[in-house]
């Protein structure tokens, strides 16, 4: 997408974040906000882990990985009578 159509969509999103904070009385509107902030470090806190989740399964994958084409196959003879 075009750069300068995210900034111009990021600003219509915050006055229209500003306009509906205008609508409330300043106590609410204090109170949007604080509830705004931990929601928003608890998306952060959710990505954080997710990211560190994934990271660590792909390192795990990459392991497995290449432990597998380390080590020999060994096949075992069985006779059937």
């Amino acid at each position: 997408m075009n750069r300068e159509f995210i900034k111009n969509m990021i600003l219509a999103k915050q006055y229209e974040r500003d306009a509906f904070l205008a609508l409330l009385s300043p106590s609410i509107a204090q109170h949007v906000q604080v509830i705004e902030k931990e929601v928003k470090g608890m998306l952060f806190d959710i990505a954080k882990e997710w990211a560190v989740d994934v990271s660590s399964a792909v390192n795990a994958a990459e392991k497995e990985k290449t432990d597998g084409a380390d080590s020999e196959k060994k096949v075992k003879k069985v006779s059937i009578d």
